[in-house]
């Protein structure tokens, strides 16, 4: 089981995906307006993976926090889960 926790800041916020014996999955400082991809952990999750988005805002509903983004390939709006954002490299 992965533990996912946000801290915000003024500016920012980070995204700590930790592992079962504590290990350090990914950190991901999540600034609205920079470019990430969508790479999520679980390999059997394809959809929209490999997309460059841009982070419009966070947002926090009743299913969880998701991303509301802008893909860069078709400049259309979208939702992803925050787990599966990733920081280019």
């Amino acid at each position: 089981m992965q533990l996912t926790s946000i801290k915000g800041f003024k500016h920012k916020n980070v995204l700590t995906i930790t592992g079962n014996n504590g290990e350090l999955i990914r950190k991901i400082d999540l600034i609205p307006g920079n470019e990430y991809i969508v790479n999520p952990l679980n390999p059997n999750k394809l959809k929209n993976r490999d997309r460059k988005v841009i982070l419009v805002e966070l947002v926090n509903d009743k299913k969880g926090i998701y991303g509301k983004v802008k893909y860069l390939d078709t400049f259309r709006h979208g939702k992803v889960e925050i787990n599966d954002l990733d920081i280019i490299v």
